[in-house]
């Protein structure tokens, strides 16, 4: 990645010292193009740490499309019936999930 970014800031560097005459972008570029293939060159020979493993937190689904359902609830005031009526069909939704995965959590 880093690589990568040093390449694309050293073809700008090599553009403005060809076409432009701002003495300081080309330096500027021209810097952060090294710094950057340094970032990578050192992070290609350096030795990684391992990632220490990763617990899944139970998540729900439900109180995100809840909240989408207020919110496009609420805009609806401003924009109209069709909104207010989409918005309720998420609440609708989001409370179906809710109570299915309340249902699903007692039957463990």
């Amino acid at each position: 990645m880093y690589g990568a970014w040093g390449l694309w800031l050293g073809v700008l560097a090599t553009v403005l010292a060809v076409w432009g005459d701002a003495l300081v972008a080309v330096l500027v570029f021209g810097g952060a193009a090294a710094v950057a293939a340094l970032s990578a060159g050192y992070m290609v020979v350096s030795d990684r740490p391992g990632d220490p493993p990763r617990m899944l937190g139970e998540a729900s689904a439900a109180p995100p499309v809840l909240a989408a359902g207020v919110v496009l609830a609420a805009n609806g005031l401003a924009f109209g019936l069709w909104l207010i009526l989409i918005g309720a069909e998420l609440i609708a939704f989001g409370t179906g999930l809710a109570i299915a995965e309340r249902r699903r959590a007692r039957a463990r």
